[in-house]
């Protein structure tokens, strides 16, 4: 009974940590793309846009090309200004979103009257959150080409986000990378 209850304990803590806050969004790889010929990487220069992001916007992007180099390194990839085998675009969306939930047969009015009354299930805003979506763009550089398109989304809390959630969002959607693996 105890080693039940130890595999029931041991069963509830896998789930949990196998559940993340970060969800994947999409995940397209060009599967005539050949990624054993690929050594070096750049990021599209994002310079020329003529609105100038905020400075949040942009030390979060630069947090973001951080994580981004990271996981490519540890991939065997080099980072380099000159002609690189492979261009790398990341753009970042924070949309606020409201939460609902659906009313029930219990909430409705107490009705005396007409026979034609009826009621309906409705969907009421409970509160607002922010969701935060990190795109990322691979281009084959010689081709011009879009090879991987991949973009992972989270609930951002009000405060701030810290550099080692960015690292795990990014962590997160290179699992799914179609390149050379860890």
């Amino acid at each position: 009974m105890k080693s039940m209850r130890a595999l029931v304990v041991i069963g509830c803590w896998l789930l949990i940590a196998s559940c993340s806050p970060y969800r994947i969004v999409r995940n397209q790889a060009d599967a005539s793309a050949s990624w054993s010929s690929y050594q070096t990487f750049a990021f599209v220069d994002t310079n020329r846009i003529e609105a100038t992001p905020r400075d949040t916007y942009q030390a979060a992007m630069e947090q973001i090309k951080q994580a981004v180099t990271a996981e490519l390194k540890r991939r065997g990839y080099q980072q380099t200004s000159d002609n690189p085998d492979l261009l790398v675009n990341l753009g970042a969306v924070v949309k606020e979103k409201t939460q609902t939930r659906q009313t029930t047969i219990y909430e409705a009015p107490i009705y005396v009257g007409q026979r034609r009354y009826s009621w309906r299930s409705q969907e009421v805003p409970v509160g607002t959150y922010q969701e935060g979506t990190v795109n990322l763009h691979v281009v084959d550089a010689q081709k011009n080409a879009l090879i991987w398109d991949a973009a992972v989304s989270s609930v951002l809390n009000r405060k701030s986000v810290t550099p080692q959630q960015i690292g795990e969002a990014v962590s997160k959607v290179f699992q799914k990378f179609p390149g050379k693996q860890v």
